[in-house]
This record gives structure tokens, C-alpha cells and sequence, in this order.
């Protein structure tokens, strides 16, 4: 995923962080009305209710800046590299275990809100990856060195989920959550990077973020499994910035 520059040789540092700016006050308008117009907190699963209307707006926002800042599909699109999969492989691996867990779970069913779920999710790995492993990485690596762009990216990500608060997630439950958003933003884009394409990285957040969800409705116990995902996640995301990304693969 190779983004030295847009699609006419411009700079886009500060457009791409402009725009993933715009983003997150969407979702900070997105969360206040979760919370303080439907009194639904953040994490419950009926959220998405509301959150859908806002992730369908967000998605083609970050659409709209990806193709005008970068042109066509060359904001993430790119061929597969299927040698750098492998490193996603472990990740999926965790992902599957999940879904079984889920529906072993014995409440499993396809209801109207489990549909909305999957909606929304899905719209939100579409939406979060090309803004921040997309549009925010590839215009800071217009300006700056693989390393910085990616903490950029990072950073920006962890930023995004400080506005949980106004949906009454509590000073240190929104701290721990930037804390692991911004590991899972460096992870996601050292991915990105090493497999030259956003789309095994849509799909592995909307899966993350969809079973977590779906086990909310289905009173699903996890376990440790959680932890285990955000363990592997890190490991990996370390393993392929160390062998792949730090060496110039992606």
C-alpha cells in the first residue's frame, strides 16, 4: 500500500488528519446522541440503532475524501500481497474461536437487532480502516517516513474512541480503551502495509468488532479469548513491523 503520494504528486499530511478529524467529531456527534438523547450506553447492543445511521454517513465520507484526496481505488485497493496473509493467519484463527464460542453459546439467533449488528459492524471496519489505515496513513506517508505515519495513524484511532465518553463510558474505561485502540491501530497498519491492501483488515475489524457484539446479545461468555486476540494481535502486529514493514515489505 505504497501512498509516497496522491493521485497528482500532491502533499496530503494535512488534509488526510483534517479529514480524520471531521470523522471523529461525526462519531462524537454520533455518541452524544447514542447517550444523551437515547440514553443507551456505550457497549450495549442496541446502539447500533442509532450508530448505523451515523456509520452509513461516515463510510461515505471517508469514501468520498479517499477517492478525491487519492483518485480511483489506489487509497488501499491494491493486489493482495498473499505472502504477508500469514501474519493475519493467527488473528483469524482467534476470530474463528470466537464465532464458535458464540454459538455454542445456545442463544444464538438471527434476530432483527443481530442483523443490525452485522450491518453496522461491517460498515464500521469499512468506515475506521480506510479513514485511518487508508486515507490518514497514506497521506502522512506523503510527508513522512513509514514509522511516524504509522503512529500518526495510531494516534488518530486512539483519539477517536476518547468521544466514547459521551456515550457514559467512565475516565478509565475510555483511557484503556485508547490505550489498546492506539496497539491495535499500529498493528492494523503495519498489516495494511505488509499485504498492500485494506481488505483483509476491513474484514478482520468488522469480524472483531461484530462477535464481541453479537456476544452482548447472546449472553456469550468468552473467557479469556478476548485477551488472547488482543495478545496476538500486538505479537503479530510487532512480528511483521519488525520482519516485513521495518525492511521495506509493503
Amino acid at each position: 500500500m505504497d501512498g509516497r503520494q496522491s493521485a497528482d504528486g500532491r502533499k496530503t499530511l494535512r488534509p488526510a488528519v483534517a479529514a480524520a478529524l471531521i470523522y471523529i467529531a461525526i462519531m462524537a456527534l454520533g455518541m452524544f446522541t447514542t447517550g444523551h438523547v437515547f440514553g443507551i450506553e456505550y457497549g450495549d447492543p442496541p446502539m447500533v440503532n442509532v450508530l448505523v445511521f451515523f456509520e452509513v454517513a461516515l463510510s461515505l465520507f471517508a469514501l468520498v475524501v479517499a477517492r478525491r484526496l487519492f483518485g480511483g481505488w489506489q487509497c488501499g485497493f491494491g493486489p493482495i500481497d498473499w505472502s504477508g496473509m500469514r501474519w493475519l493467519v493467527p488473528n483469524f484463527l482467534v476470530i474463528a474461536a470466537l464465532f464458535v464460542v458464540a454459538f455454542a453459546s445456545g442463544t444464538a439467533a438471527l434476530s432483527g437487532l443481530a442483523l443490525l449488528v452485522i450491518l453496522t459492524t461491517m460498515l464500521v471496519g469499512f468506515s475506521e480502516e480506510l479513514m485511518f489505515r487508508g486515507v490518514a496513513l497514506k497521506g502522512a506517508l506523503s510527508e513522512l517516513g513509514t514509522g511516524k505515519a504509522i503512529l500518526i495513524s495510531a494516534a488518530l484511532f486512539s483519539l477517536l474512541h476518547s468521544v466514547n465518553m459521551l456515550a457514559f463510558v467512565p475516565l478509565d474505561g475510555m483511557l484503556q480503551q485508547m490505550g489498546l485502540t492506539f496497539i491495535f491501530g499500529l498493528a492494523m497498519a503495519c498489516f495494511a502495509l505488509r499485504v498492500n491492501s485494506l481488505v483483509p483488515v476491513i474484514i478482520f475489524h468488522a469480524l472483531w468488532d461484530m462477535v464481541q457484539f453479537l456476544g452482548g446479545i447472546w449472553d456469550t461468555d468468552f473467557g479469556h479469548l478476548i485477551l488472547v486476540g488482543i495478545v496476538v494481535n500486538a505479537v503479530t502486529g510487532a512480528g511483521v513491523w519488525w520482519f516485513g514493514v521495518r525492511r521495506g515489505r509493503g
